[in-house]
């Protein structure tokens, strides 16, 4: 559960979030955060049926497509990216970071979403043997939010496929104790556990891999190299 003045990093990307005011603090209608984008950083295009971006960029140059319009805003400009309407952001730049005030009206759940996310590129980095659980609690994560967006680069059918894959994989984490609650990465109690683990390895890595592109969707982190791809 993050409050204000927390600071995350993504080790992978070198993405660092500051949260400015957090979900909890807004009872949900707000979550405003400083968030620096790397050098080449892209976010693919996507839409949030009912959820509002609004970006301020604080310094660096930030390439902005909303509604299929491409502009660039720089310094002390704002963009929004209404609900319902695809929009897509990146860092142009090859050498200087992009340093942005964002707010997300209302919040759902992207704070618990992008802790996970920098948590599992942490464990990722370091060889930590948390990352299974993270990926599980990921998934039950993903389930709760299935409604709070989609990408535009992935056709429908393959999306809402992958989407049934990982509601089984959040089935899964259930089972094993994982939930998608404000309280940390870590298992719920045993008394709060919804029934016993009887989930075969073979099982947990077929529904593992096919929700890959639920999860890759999710991190929404890539930087340098692929941005013909990424950005349309």
């Amino acid at each position: 559960m993050a409050n204000a003045g927390d600071t995350i990093e993504n080790p992978l990307t070198g993405e660092r979030i500051t949260f400015l005011k957090t979900t909890r603090e807004t009872n949900g209608e707000l979550l405003r955060f400083e968030y620096l984008l790397p050098p080449g950083f892209s976010i693919p295009e996507h839409v949030h049926p009912r959820q509002e971006e609004r970006h301020e960029i604080v310094s660096g140059t930030l390439k902005g497509r909303v509604a299929g319009h491409e502009r660039v805003y720089v310094e002390g400009q704002r963009v929004v990216g209404p609900a319902d309407v695809p929009h897509a952001w990146r860092n142009p730049s090859d050498a200087e970071g992009l340093l942005i005030v964002s707010e997300l009206r209302p919040a759902l759940r992207f704070e618990p979403l992008i802790e996970a996310v920098f948590a599992i590129a942490e464990d990722s980095k370091i060889g930590k043997m948390a990352v299974p659980g993270r990926l599980l609690r990921m998934a039950v994560l993903l389930d709760e939010s299935r409604d709070d967006f989609y990408p535009t680069q992935i056709p429908m059918p393959v999306w809402k496929a992958s989407l049934a894959l990982n509601t089984a994989l959040a089935r899964v984490g259930r089972l094993l104790g994982y939930d998608d609650g404000y309280t940390g990465l870590e298992p719920v109690p045993e008394a709060r556990r919804s029934g016993p683990a009887r989930i075969s390895g073979g099982r947990v890595a077929f529904l593992a891999t096919g929700s890959l592109a639920v999860l890759a969707f999710a991190l929404l982190r890539r930087r340098g190299g692929r941005r013909k791809i990424l950005w349309g």
